[in-house]
């Protein structure tokens, strides 16, 4: 096998560093994307429920299934994304900090060892190691929840104001019925659903967000 001197190595991680911030890059847009989608969607459903009386109450509810589907997408993009950019922050963290801080003109900077143990158990790997539920929660916590609550209080104001204005908010629950289901069953599930949601969001993930960049992602 051939031999590696030290400017060859550095070359390698360069251009490895490169080659990971780009696929990171490529997810991240991916998850924009999906976000992107969603927000336009409920926009949409929600000015086009509210502006038409005739239009039935549970439109806005479609919105909500969109929504979910664009979730689990976005979910599964930000593992890969997720697994690229824990690539990237192992090269900043054992090299490039080092670097950052080593007096000019000094001698050669030796690689952390758990970078390059990091980076050699991980090589090859194009599986996300992150758990789709805890990827689910994080994009929950960012973004997605905010839609759910803007899009259940769409539908509480579409149940409110149409046809005619309700005179209590037992009337607005007893608009709430789909498909024969009576009004009660569907504005109490609305609300396990939207809690569920937030469960999620505040349970799963939230403690190691120092290691795992969550205010990142």
């Amino acid at each position: 096998m051939a031999s590696i001197d030290s400017r060859d190595r550095a070359t390698i991680f360069i251009h490895f560093y490169r080659a990971m911030v780009g696929r990171a890059d490529i997810w991240r847009m991916r998850m924009d994307a999906t976000t992107n989608w969603a927000i336009g969607t409920t926009a949409a459903v929600v000015s086009f429920a509210l502006g038409n009386a005739e239009l039935p109450h549970y439109a806005v509810l479609l919105a909500s299934l969109l929504t979910l589907c664009f979730l689990m997408l976005e979910a599964r993009r930000l593992t890969f994304y997720h697994l690229w950019q824990e690539r990237v922050l192992h090269l900043e963290d054992g090299m490039i900090r080092p670097a950052l801080r080593a007096p000019l003109g000094g001698e050669a900077i030796e690689l952390d060892e758990a970078l390059v143990d990091a980076l050699d158990q991980e090589l090859g790997q194009t599986v996300p190691t992150m758990p789709i539920l805890k990827a689910t929660a994080r994009r929950l916590r960012r973004v997605y929840i905010y839609l759910f609550a803007a899009q259940w209080l769409a539908w509480i104001l579409k149940l409110s104001s149409h046809p005619t204005p309700a005179a209590s908010i037992g009337e607005v629950i007893a608009r709430a019925g789909i498909a024969g289901a009576p009004g009660p069953v569907c504005f109490g599930g609305s609300l396990v659903g939207l809690g569920a949601a937030v469960a999620i969001a505040s349970a799963i993930g939230g403690t190691d967000r120092r290691r795992d960049r969550d205010a990142a992602i």
